[in-house]
């Protein structure tokens, strides 16, 4: 698998103004990640619906009273979504494992680490090309025939079934 050069990929920040963004433009300000930011759930949708988004990266709780989970409700009615990062001062094992179950990607601690914030949005991205290259190596070509196996799940020709 060939892996893209990070390079024009947007980072999509869900912080309001304050200390973490700043910080954050401190730590990604000099790299090859395009930082966007919003702080509600309508301009975080309005974002993701409107360009081709890497990664995301959305604090816990959003200033409008919405959450995390808002964020990736949202992100995953995209065909291809980017993987999310949620961040929080009093980010916990709890916290790890609830947003992991339910489909996000890691969990960051604040106040951020420059080597922690790089490792995390380095490999969510990673993993997210990845994902998407297996994926389109398993699609079905378009037009061939699909058959059913024993258990009556539908597979396509194309990869041994039928």
């Amino acid at each position: 698998m060939e892996v893209e050069p990070i390079a024009n990929q947007v980072l999509l920040v869900v912080f309001p103004p304050g200390e973490n963004r700043t910080s954050l433009e401190d730590i990604l300000g000099n790299s090859t990640w395009q930082l966007r930011f919003t702080h509600t759930l309508a301009e975080t949708q309005a974002a993701l619906d409107a360009g081709r988004i890497a990664v995301v990266l959305s604090e816990r709780r959003l200033a409008d009273g919405h959450c995390w989970k808002d964020v990736l409700d949202h992100l995953q009615d995209a065909p291809n979504p980017a993987p999310l990062i949620v961040a929080d001062r009093l980010a916990d094992d709890a916290l790890w494992a609830e947003v992991l179950n339910l489909g996000g990607y890691d969990v960051l601690a604040t106040p951020f680490h420059a080597k922690e914030v790089v490792h995390a949005v380095t490999a969510a991205w990673r993993y997210s090309v990845a994902h998407r290259d297996r994926a389109a190596r398993h699609r079905r070509p378009p037009g061939s025939p699909r058959t059913e196996t024993s258990s009556g799940e539908k597979t396509g020709a194309a990869f041994g079934a039928g």
